[in-house]
Parts: structure tokens; sequence; C-alpha cells
């Protein structure tokens, strides 16, 4: 018995009933945990991955970044006007800082070392040019004045024991900076904490938040796109076949991976296919791309001397 001639029409109707059979059926008929995670073991592998970043995800950076190279346009027009004002809006609200962090920063041994050395530093220099004024006096002055004036001044007044009393003066003066700044530093520090949880520090950062964001969007698509041609690309990619292997390697991962998608599977299995195709708004295109498409191929597979002989073979 040779093999009937079906013309489009059947072949259309073939295809009609071949979808609404698929749709009909149970979610979970069609898709299993198990070959979920089948699939991911399969296209895992660092050398699958490497070819697909390869083969598509470098081409379609490469070319999209040279879209935007071309552009004229400012990222703003990535927003429509309503969601624009509303993030700006959003990100102008006050920005307070979490007392927690506040504490571990300012509180720190880092900060505490950063800002006694300040004060050290300022005070130091603050001697040096009152002890170098004396120095910069007339020559025919008696040790000119200032605190270097003073203590040469006493140094020849009391002879041995003034220099001994002044240079006892010295020390004293030294150990009451050190006393100052090491006084100064927790003051100091409570100052800067109470500054970073005032209700104007948080309501100054929300405005800084807002004008930055409305400065980004008036970014030229094409010097964005300079920024990402400097990214390390390569590098990256080098990493992420590892990564992804390393991880999806992860006992704790792939029960994290298995139990989200028995989730996702059993909410879906409640309907059938149809249902899922509705959710998305899909039906109707993937009904069209069926008849456009698959009266294609199936014309083609009738056609086909596989199919004569099988035809042949099976059908009495």
């Amino acid at each position: 018995m040779s093999i009937p001639t079906f013309d489009d029409a059947a072949l259309t109707a073939l295809c009609d009933l071949g979808f609404d059979y698929l749709c009909d059926r149970p979610f979970g008929e069609v898709v299993d945990v198990d070959e979920v995670l089948a699939a991911i073991d399969a296209t895992h592998d660092p050398s699958v991955v490497t070819r697909v970043l390869q083969r598509w995800v470098t081409p379609s950076r490469e070319r999209l970044v040279a879209r935007a190279a071309a552009s004229t346009l400012t990222l703003s027009v990535w927003l429509p006007e309503p969601l624009k004002d509303a993030i700006a809006a959003e990100l102008g609200k006050p920005a307070p800082i979490p007392q927690k962090l506040i504490d571990e920063v300012v509180a720190s041994e880092g900060v505490r070392d950063a800002v006694r050395e300040m004060l050290r530093e300022q005070l130091q220099s603050f001697i040096t040019r009152v002890s170098n004024a004396g120095s910069s006096g007339s020559s025919g002055s008696s040790g000119g004045g200032g605190l270097r004036g003073a203590i040469g001044l006493g140094a020849r007044a009391f002879g041995a024991a003034g220099k001994s009393l002044l240079g006892g003066l010295a020390e004293q003066l030294q150990d009451k900076v050190r006393e100052f700044v090491d006084g100064s530093v927790e003051a100091l520090q409570a100052r800067i904490a109470k500054q970073l949880a005032d209700p104007a520090t948080a309501e100054a950062l929300g405005k800084r938040r807002k004008k930055a964001f409305l400065k980004f969007l008036e970014t030229k698509e094409s010097k964005a796109a300079e920024t990402v041609k400097k990214a390390p690309h390569e590098l990256i990619q080098g990493y992420v076949p590892q990564v992804v292997a390393h991880n999806l390697a992860r006992t704790e991962l792939r029960e994290a991976v298995r139990g989200e998608v028995e989730a996702v599977l059993a909410d879906l299995g409640k309907g059938t296919v149809g249902d899922a195709l509705d959710t998305l708004g899909l039906r109707t295109i993937a009904r069209d791309a069926l008849r456009t498409h698959g009266l294609v191929l199936a014309r083609g597979f009738a056609a086909s001397p596989e199919v004569a002989a099988w035809w042949a073979t099976h059908v009495k």
C-alpha cells in the first residue's frame, strides 16, 4: 500500500490536532524533575559552557556593544517617563545609615588610629609653625619672638638650669599634646557618629542618590558602550565555566535546585500545557508558529522516503 498524498489543508489540520492534544495534556506528563536535572547535568560541563559562551554570548555582546557605540541616544530612553520619575522620587527619599554600620565603622580601630594620627599631625604642625616664627625675627634681636625665642631667652637667663627646666617643659608639652589627642579622639568619633545618624544626613544622601540617578540617565549609550568595552570580558568568561561546574556539583545547591524545580513543576502540574501557555499569553502565537513552521516540516516529513518505508512496513 502506497502512502497517501496529504495536501496542505490536511497537514494543517493534523498540526492543529497535535497542538490541541499537547495543550490538553497535564504539565507533569511533559516535564519531569529528574529530566530537568539530567539536562542541567548534561549542559553544565565546562567544555559545554565554554562553547555556549564563545558561540552565542560573545558574538551577541559584541553586536549589542557595537550598536550602542553608534547610538546618539541617552540611557533615559530605556525607561518610560512615569517610571523614571517614580524611581527618582524613591531614590530621593531620606536614606538613613544603619546604626549598626555607623557603630562598626566609626568606632573601629582603624578609624580611631586615623583620627588620632590626624590630630597629632595637626598639633605638631601648629607647634612647629609657632616655633619657626621665632627664628624669622631680625638678626639683631635677642633670640627673636615666639616659642623658640622664649626658650632661647630662658636658656640664656638661667644657664644650664634654665635649659634643663625648659627641656622638661617641652617634654610636658608633648605629654599634654598626647593627652589632648587621646581625649579628643573619642569625642570626635562620637561627633562623627552623631552627624552620620542625623536625619539631615539621611536627607542629603537621598538627594545625592536622586541626582546621581538622573545624571546617569543622561549618559549617552555610546559612552556606556565604551565603559562596557573596557571590562575584562575574556577573563570573566574564562572563570564562568569553572564557577558553574563547581557550584552545580555542590550538594547543597543541587538540593536547592531540585527543591525549586519540584515546587515549580508541582504548581504547573495542577494545570495543563495549554494553561501554562495561556498564563504567558502564548497559546495563539504558539499555534500560529506551529501552522507556519510545522506545516513546512510536516510536508517534507510526509514526503520523505523514510516515512514511505515506514508506511509500507507498518500500515496494512
